[in-house]
């Protein structure tokens, strides 16, 4: 299933739902498919069970509140393709389940269709978009930026490099070029936003980029997101939202 396909399913929820702006209350749409919520600690994530009356989603009460909305989302998910009709239009549907439920939650909690624009009037800076879509990591918004404008997105968790990804067709320098190790540097030890203009060897060209860094902090944990974006324009095309996407989400 395309991601335009679901991408116009969960938007056609939420204005069913009444849900015009982020962040998106889950309220209106748990009620639309007569489900509750209810918080556990005897599960590792999160359940959906059929009720007398509907259906009951049990979520780990320990979840972070982004973790939490997801899961929520992704059973919602699984209550709208055990619907005959949607079920029967996809005879794939089945081994793809899991799959299909995911990228339903991302676009249900944060749909392209305002994501695009959002993304453009906030010149795609990773914190205003955080204060948008309040129920999203810091993590699934910095994917999907990927995907709206040419960057390398580069995480680090405890001073260790977790993931480096870049939009559709862009490719990545290799990881640790000095403009980028200094932003990190920084971030990392200041605990504060930091931006640089420089260059870097990509592909043996030097390329003039931006480089931003994120700092995402909770106690002792702490997480920096760099977003490297090459001056050169690049335009993407929506022909690469395939089938197999892939969707990250972070598990603490």
């Amino acid at each position: 299933m395309s991601f335009p396909k679901i991408r116009d399913i969960t938007f056609n929820i939420l204005k069913t739902c009444s849900i015009s702006s982020p962040p998106v209350d889950l309220g209106p749409i748990l009620k639309h498919f007569n489900a509750t919520v209810v918080r556990s600690g005897h599960l590792e994530e999160s359940a959906l069970l059929r009720a007398k009356k509907g259906w009951t989603i049990k979520v780990n009460r320990k979840l972070r509140q982004e973790r939490r909305s997801f899961r929520i989302a992704h059973e919602i998910g699984h209550i709208y393709w055990s619907m005959p009709d949607h079920h029967l239009s996809d005879p794939r549907l089945g081994g793809k389940l899991e799959k299909y439920c995911s990228k339903f939650a991302s676009l249900l909690l944060c749909p392209h269709q305002w994501f695009v624009q959002d993304a453009q009037e906030a010149d795609y800076d990773l914190f205003t978009l955080k204060k948008i879509y309040t129920n999203v990591s810091h993590e699934v918004l910095a994917f999907r930026l990927s995907y709206l404008t040419p960057i390398v997105v580069t995480i680090y968790d405890n001073g260790k490099l977790y993931r480096r990804f870049s939009s559709p067709g862009l490719g990545h320098p290799p990881q640790g070029e000095k403009p980028e190790r200094e932003v990190y540097e920084a971030v990392d030890l200041y605990g504060d936003f930091r931006e640089l203009k420089g260059e870097i060897n990509w592909n043996g060209i030097e390329q003039k980029v931006r480089i931003r860094g994120y700092p995402v902090f909770s106690g002792n944990y702490r997480r920096v997101i760099l977003l490297t974006k090459p001056v050169v324009s690049v335009t993407l095309d929506e022909s690469e939202f395939e089938e197999d996407m892939p969707y990250p989400f972070p598990e603490y």
